[in-house]
């Protein structure tokens, strides 16, 4: 009996996973990675209370009853500019020229802004409108303040977070190390890009492709050359890629006279799972091979990278003790009929659409395994549940969104 994907994730996600060894990295080589550290502001953010606004800082008392009808004149003592704070203290009737960011001056409580004031004369500034205390104004500690854990252990690093990093004055974190997967095709057809394609062969997309893939999890691929379809060749490859964290192999698991991973993987490790109610990837294999997690994923093109998104890429994210190893679903509905129906669950290559305030998903018409093509804009994989359908458009289904990163 096939297993449900649920009950393959369950059991896969169950499995011992060694959590990666922590490395300190640069700010720059910390994106995309996952901290493994929590992180205390060592400082109030900002660090003084300043001004949101270029204008003029004054006492709102002073304003109260300013408006354009009868405006509020004060005396301008300065200009106070970012990184220059004023020694001297505001009294009432004056006022500072100030910009966006720097220090607000000593007895001040607001600033009006640029677009409410009138120059008539020098080291003068008429005020046109009332302002209350505190506005324009980011007080100190506003954002983060000492001593507040800004970050947990287990975050993903992304850019605005390196923003946040910086501005706690951290140049260095620690990070948890990059799970190295290791890669390999099988099957004697398989030629790499650049090679001649004799009769008979193809090219070796898998191997890249499931490599551009783990990279963009956050792990380390290592692609061996491809095996022949023999036992002793798997088997061998196999073998030299036990260094890796995950071992990762493409074709060979389904049941042909030449697909002998099953075979190697029963003799030389654990076959904990065969075969999932899926298309595409029925065929997908996991187990321990070396000590290591093993996966066995499809030969057809489509299939190994549907099983990879469903199967490999929680563990790589898991092994880094991510907080967020799922990808995001949405209930969308239908931009067009789609008339397939199957009798196994479908994840259906689809792009996302926006029709006025509407969001909608648009499956791809071509959805074989071989139809790499799909890919080229596909922005989400639409889940059609086994034996339901036709639906008409406007029908609401989940949708895996693969643009955004958790």
């Amino acid at each position: 009996m096939l297993l449900t994907v649920e009950e393959a994730q369950k059991r896969i996600l169950a499995h011992p996973l060694p959590i990666m060894p922590t490395e300190r990295v640069s700010l720059l080589q910390a994106w995309g990675r996952v901290l493994a550290e929590d992180i205390v502001s060592g400082d109030d953010i900002p660090r003084f209370t300043n001004s949101s606004m270029d204008g003029f800082a004054v006492l709102a008392n002073d304003l109260s009853q300013a408006s354009t009808a009868q405006p509020v004149a004060l005396r301008v003592k300065g200009t106070i500019a970012a990184g220059h704070p004023s020694a001297q203290s505001l009294a009432p009737g004056e006022a500072y020229k100030i910009m966006t960011g720097a220090p607000l001056p000593e007895g001040a409580d607001a600033v009006v802004q640029s677009e409410w004031t009138q120059i008539p004369e020098e080291n003068q500034v008429l005020a046109l409108a009332a302002v209350r205390p505190g506005q324009n104004v980011r007080p100190k500690g506003q954002d983060i303040q000492r001593g507040e854990q800004v970050l947990q252990t287990g975050s993903v690093i992304k850019a605005p977070i390196v923003g946040i990093l910086a501005t706690v004055g951290r140049k260095e974190v620690m990070v948890y190390r990059k799970p190295r997967v290791a890669i390999i095709a099988t099957g004697d057809e398989l030629v790499d890009p650049g090679q001649e394609l004799e009769p008979g062969k193809i090219r070796n997309s898998n191997s890249y492709a499931l490599a551009a893939s783990s990279l963009a999890a956050g792990a380390e691929p290592l692609i061996f050359p491809p095996a022949a379809d023999t036992q002793e060749m798997i088997s061998q490859r196999f073998r030299q890629a036990s260094s890796a964290d995950i071992i990762l192999s493409s074709g060979g698991v389904s049941v042909g006279d030449f697909d002998w991973v099953k075979n190697v993987l029963s003799t030389e490790g654990s076959l904990e799972l065969w075969r999932v109610n899926m298309k595409p990837g029925k065929p997908v294999t996991f187990g321990t091979l070396h000590n290591r997690p093993f996966f066995g994923l499809p030969g057809n093109p489509v299939s190994a990278l549907v099983t990879f998104e469903l199967f490999v890429r929680p563990v790589i994210r898991m092994m880094m003790a991510s907080h967020h190893w799922q990808r995001r679903v949405l209930s969308l509905p239908l931009y067009q009929p789609f008339s397939e129906v199957h009798d196994r669950r479908h994840y259906v290559r689809s792009r996302l659409v926006q029709d006025g305030d509407r969001l909608y998903v648009w499956p791809y018409q071509k959805q074989d395994s071989a139809v790499q093509s799909s890919w080229r804009e596909a922005e989400a994989l639409m889940v059609v549940p086994e034996n339901s359908g036709p639906y008409r458009s406007g029908e609401v289904l989940p949708v895996i969104l693969l643009t955004t990163d958790s």
